[in-house]
């Protein structure tokens, strides 16, 4: 089985925090309410360069303060069906700058109030990680 190792971000604005829904029935995780981030390219960036980078290609905007705050596997099948090891490191950071864009994986970018999330279809580990931070 493959592995990749993902990095995203709990993006907060004010007291609102970005998600994004990706196109329909798209794995992984299909038809859930995604964290932004995505995978790195470990020989070539450093996992804060590759949170920027997946962060700006996703939805276009600029990040501040990043922190660590939480990693976590799963095992899931990626877009084409294939089951993967995932590992993923989880990173807190303020909104900076930018205007939310989609990128042609995303079909929807949304920014929710922390009440609103336990309401959200999320993938397995942002259940997890919501349910750690005392949010759902």
């Amino acid at each position: 089985m493959k592995t990749r190792v993902i990095v995203s971000a709990v993006i907060k604005k004010g007291d609102e925090y970005l998600f994004g829904k990706k196109k329909d029935n798209t794995g992984p995780y299909p038809n859930t309410w995604h964290l932004v981030g995505g995978g790195v390219n470990l020989e070539e960036e450093t996992l804060e360069e590759a949170l920027k980078r997946e962060v700006k290609e996703e939805a276009d905007i600029e990040i501040t303060n990043i922190k660590n705050i939480s990693f976590d596997e799963d095992n899931e099948p990626n877009k084409h069906g294939e089951l993967v090891h995932y590992v993923f490191l989880v990173f807190g950071a303020d909104y900076k700058s930018g205007n939310l864009k989609v990128n042609d994986e995303m079909r929807e970018l949304k920014w929710f109030k922390e009440a609103e999330i336990r309401n959200l279809s999320l993938p397995r580990p942002s259940q997890k990680l919501f349910s750690q931070l005392g949010i759902i």
